[in-house]
């Protein structure tokens, strides 16, 4: 299975009706309202790279209002994954969520992944390729506990030179 995220900065007050066309891309699995230097983020998966690449070229690049993109590519590794559909729908309507890239050493990816599954609240991550090496999801109470994790647990994981966070605007997206 080929995945990959993309990371969207749309025209202002514009991400409702940029969601909305994103909902008719078939391999969009999920996408989020996000506040901070993007506006959007949306997870992609399908049997094929080939059909994600179409996607993205043919589909969310052609879409209205959408003044760039950046994909990132999951590498083959196995990720992190500790939820299942019924808890995703109960944190996406009632916890505080963000995504966070992490940029290290390849050479350190297989610690810094072991180290992000011992944090219960880190419910998802991937080995990227390209311009981050991980992204992971958390999801917490508040938004100041998000940052907590951020700066008390997930930094100071040995190897990891940077973060940048995505936080997750609730009810501005869809899963599936």
């Amino acid at each position: 299975m080929a995945k990959a995220y993309v990371l969207i900065m749309n025209e202002s007050g514009k991400e409702d009706s940029v969601i909305s066309n994103l909902r008719n891309i078939p391999s969009i699995t999920s996408a989020f309202g996000a506040f901070g230097t993007y506006d959007i983020l949306t997870k992609l998966e399908s049997p094929n790279e080939e059909n994600i690449q179409q996607d993205i070229s043919k589909g969310i690049r052609k879409i209205v209002n959408i003044r760039s993109t950046m994909t990132l590519w999951v590498d083959k590794k196995p990720g992190i994954l500790k939820i299942n559909e019924i808890e995703r729908e109960v944190l996406d309507t009632y916890t505080a969520q963000a995504f966070v890239t992490i940029h290290c050493s390849k050479s350190d990816e297989p610690t810094i992944m072991q180290n992000l599954d011992k944090i219960p609240e880190v419910i998802e991550a991937d080995m990227l390729v390209g311009n981050y090496e991980i992204i992971c999801k958390i999801a917490a109470p508040t938004y100041n506990d998000i940052s907590e994790i951020i700066s008390k647990k997930i930094r100071k994981i040995p190897g990891i030179k940077s973060t940048i966070t995505i936080n997750i605007i609730n009810n501005q997206g869809f899963s599936r």
